[in-house]
């Protein structure tokens, strides 16, 4: 938003001295949320977010979608933005913390509610956004344009196509508290599954645990597969790019293999790496591929059956494909970077989101800030 010119604020948990100065360096202000023997409390009115004079305020979902709400209805009389990121109905019933019906029902009700209130509901991807409009259908307050869809850029530099790594990682990145969802276990069984062949053999590389938990999903993924310990390698959640960009240009695969997935923007940060992807046939990225590359996109989508040992067939068959020729699929990967980075910018999906909040405001541009994603 702030390449695009809007005056842009971000409202965070706290940040460090270099957080500070990498934002400013982007054009965006950090703004840090009140403190309170707890800790930071996004609820909490805080006085340089009141101060900025936002125009429009951004939410995004569960994570910071009633806090924009509070900060757009209570706190100022900007503009509101709610940003869906994920569709509770599908996601839920994977997880393993039971009660999947009364927490689908909860995050609708506040989705709904949120959503009748705001000025423009944007939704990531085809399939959020469908998924969404379904869910706020007949609801009052939802503008005349519906649900606005944003796409997802990808960040790509010029840069030659890559050679296959010395070693075959294949890459899980994402949080990884929900083994079923992720589709943890699916990875690691076809891993295992892939015949030997000449070369080293596959490693599986996850990286998005809690950091404190590694080794406790190491030994679940080692006892579940039979992988040799030596080949399953579990590593810390990290924001840092250096860090991600080092696992994408190790790697000779990035997997995607979720259940569901309401989008699935790690698909997209391997492609602008340039590093080969399969991703689930059940998730929003996969409708995205589909709809811009056409049959061209087929060789990175696994379909999904929701049986177990089905899938894990077609995602050891899938990975056996592309790893038995990492030439070709260097190829195919710098082919398909390439294609869609004429056609996935940021610099879009900000400009439909602003188009959106001018057509609501029946005004001249403003300026929206992008307060409430928790850091």
């Amino acid at each position: 938003m702030a390449d695009t010119g809007h005056r842009t604020g971000c409202l965070v948990k706290s940040a460090t001295c270099a957080e500070y100065e990498d934002a400013r360096r982007c054009g965006v202000t950090l703004l840090t949320a009140e403190t309170t023997p707890a800790g930071p409390d996004f609820m909490l009115r805080a006085a340089s977010a009141v101060d900025f004079g936002a125009d429009v305020i951004v939410g995004h979902d569960r994570f910071s979608g009633c806090e924009a709400w509070a900060y757009a209805r209570k706190y100022t009389s900007a503009q509101l933005v709610y940003i869906a990121h994920t569709v509770p109905a599908e996601i839920e019933r994977y997880k393993n913390s039971g009660s999947a019906t009364s927490r689908i029902e909860e995050r609708e009700r506040i989705i709904r509610e949120v959503g009748a209130e705001a000025d423009v509901v944007a939704a990531v991807g085809p399939r959020i956004t469908r998924c969404t409009t379904d869910l706020l259908a007949g609801e009052t307050g939802i503008g005349t344009d519906g649900i606005v869809r944003l796409d997802p850029g990808i960040t790509s530099s010029p840069h030659a196509r890559r050679s296959p790594p010395a070693r075959r990682h294949v890459l899980v990145l994402g949080r990884t508290e929900d083994i079923g969802l992720k589709g943890l276990d699916i990875a690691a069984r076809a891993v295992a599954d892939v015949p030997m062949t000449a070369g080293p053999p596959l490693t599986l590389l996850i990286r998005g645990a809690y950091a404190d938990e590694c080794d406790e999903l190491h030994r679940a993924l080692v006892k579940l597969s039979r992988l040799a310990r030596e080949r399953v390698d579990v590593r810390p959640y990290t924001v840092d790019p250096a860090e991600l960009r080092r696992d994408l240009t190790r790697s000779a695969l990035c997997l995607m293999p979720s259940r569901v997935e309401g989008f699935g923007l790690v698909a997209l940060e391997a492609i602008a790496a340039g590093t080969p992807v399969l991703v689930s046939g059940s998730s929003g990225v996969a409708e995205l591929l589909s709809e811009i590359l056409g049959r061209s996109a087929e060789p990175m989508i696994v379909e999904m059956s929701d049986h177990e040992k089905t899938d894990v067939r077609r995602w050891r068959d899938a990975i056996a494909k592309v790893t038995a020729d990492l030439d070709a699929s260097f190829a195919y990967a710098d082919e398909v970077r390439t294609r869609l980075a004429g056609q996935l910018g940021w610099h879009d999906t900000a400009r439909a989101l602003a188009v959106a909040v001018d057509r609501a405001a029946g005004t001249a541009p403003v300026h929206p800030a992008l307060p409430v994603r928790p850091s």
